[in-house]
């Protein structure tokens, strides 16, 4: 029999008679079960699922301290738990970092795993989500803003007293200083917006291919507005619908309704927008933005700090608001102290057809320098914004590639004519920082940092 310390034994011990215990449970018939022993027992065993989890992290969190690793010659602590345990080395190595974050800032949220209230997945969430400003707030900001997560991930802070499941907990997270503190709140959601849609852009892929079954298959990873965007496309398309109205408004029944699920519908809504896709050239973006922005905002003119919301519930940046802007037609529903509608504009005019044919006489490529994106897959850009009198006509319209075009809106770089038809971006310095008397740093904005407001 192995040998251990004292106290190491009495925890082997816990474990082995816990083990013995779901043995026991294992072995009992489940016919025997009723419906209220059932829900309990599934709860239960949720419960104790998220407190062996806890205990896993906090053991491999020791066996990082003590680079149990290199008595043994592993490469690392991921690599000694994976020849222990079985499992991938990447998902170990997740586990550790989020095991270090845990018991360093977040012992509310081990706590509350430890105890089974809420589970891996959402105490994930908790922790990725308050960790832009982890290093700026209080330990007494962050305990209080993982206390009003935590309700949420069990039910006990919502209004349904459903848990709150972890994407929605990952949303949720973004706010979570609304309530404890204003300017904070301002940075963390700015922070974890822009992280997320960096996240998004560099985490882009797509891969297809056939099958040779008369299918073809492929998995994709595109950025959350961009996801949504589809989606809702796909939703309008996912017609014909079995109850329906006629012209005159009455409900009728269309007996030719395939009787699809609602990934079959979508896979052929799919289809049918591949198939009126354009053959000859891409045109400009047929999005109508919904953006909500409160009142303050609106004032700041979107400064770097604000954050919109698609109609959707996306989060985006200012930045990308603004880009989008530029194609889209832009209807802003300025909201009050309330949330009261102050102000419903109407889409406003973009670059016509016509505009975009004579903008291609003196353009073939994105116009900045260098960039070889051919026109037809430009989006077209007001160099004078529309909010300082910039109007929509060939003088005030520059084609700039995606890229190019979400570069210009970042506000990092100085837009400068090079040639008749050609463009430079210059990199400004970036934004001055001063020490506090608390020690901390806090930005302070200069000239050179400002955001372009919306073309």
């Amino acid at each position: 029999m192995e040998r251990f310390g004292a106290s190491a034994d009495h925890m082997v011990s816990h474990v082995r008679a816990a083990r013995s215990q779901v043995a026991n449970a294992l072995a009992t018939p489940l016919s025997d079960l009723d419906e209220v022993g059932l829900t309990t027992a599934i709860t239960e065993a949720a419960a104790l699922e998220s407190q062996l989890q806890a205990l896993k992290l906090q053991l491999a969190a020791e066996a990082e301290r003590r680079q149990a690793a290199e008595d043994t010659g592993d490469t690392g602590t991921d690599a000694w738990l994976a020849r222990l345990t079985g499992d991938r080395r990447e998902l170990l190595n997740g586990g550790l970092l989020l095991a270090e974050a845990l018991q360093a800032h977040h012992r509310p949220t081990l706590t509350a795993l430890s105890e089974g209230r809420i589970r891996l997945d959402q105490a994930r969430a908790i922790v990725n989500g308050l960790a832009p400003t982890v290093d700026e707030a209080t330990p007494q900001q962050i305990a209080a803003a993982e206390d009003l997560l935590i309700a949420k991930a069990t039910g006990e802070g919502t209004r349904s007293g459903v848990p709150m499941p972890p994407a929605r907990l990952r949303q949720a997270a973004r706010r979570a200083y609304a309530r404890i503190d204003h300017d904070l709140h301002l940075r963390h959601q700015a922070m974890s917006v822009n992280g997320h849609e960096r996240r998004g852009h560099g985490e882009t892929w797509l891969s297809m291919g056939p099958r040779g079954d008369g299918t073809y298959s492929g998995r994709f990873s595109i950025p959350e507005r961009h996801g949504e965007l589809l989606r809702s496309v796909l939703e309008k398309l996912s017609a014909p619908r079995r109850l329906v109205r006629d012209r005159a408004g009455n409900s009728i029944v269309d007996d030719s309704a395939p009787d699809w699920g609602v990934t079959d519908r979508l896979g052929h809504a799919l289809c049918e927008l591949i198939e009126h896709l354009p053959t000859d050239r891409l045109g400009p973006s047929a999005i109508t933005m919904l953006v909500k922005m409160d009142l303050d905002d609106l004032i700041a003119k979107l400064s770097e700090a604000g954050v919109a919301t698609t109609g959707s519930g996306v989060d985006i940046s200012a930045a990308e608001a603004r880009r989008l802007a530029c194609q889209a037609q832009l209807v802003p529903a300025v909201l009050g102290g309330r949330s009261e509608p102050l102000d419903l504009g109407r889409a406003r005019r973009l670059h016509t057809d016509k505009q975009r044919q004579a903008l291609a006489l003196t353009h073939d490529s994105c116009a900045i320098a260098g960039c070889d994106r051919p026109f037809d897959w430009c989006e077209i850009h007001h160099p004078t914004p529309w909010s300082h009198g910039g109007g929509t006509d060939l003088d005030n319209a520059l084609p700039l590639c995606g890229h190019h075009h979400r570069t210009v809106h970042q506000g990092k770089h100085e837009l400068l004519r090079h040639s008749d038809t050609e463009w430079t971006l210059k990199y400004l310095r970036p934004p001055r920082r001063r020490p506090q008397p608390s020690g901390r740093y806090t930005y302070i904005p200069t000239r050179e940092s400002g955001l372009p407001e919306a073309s």
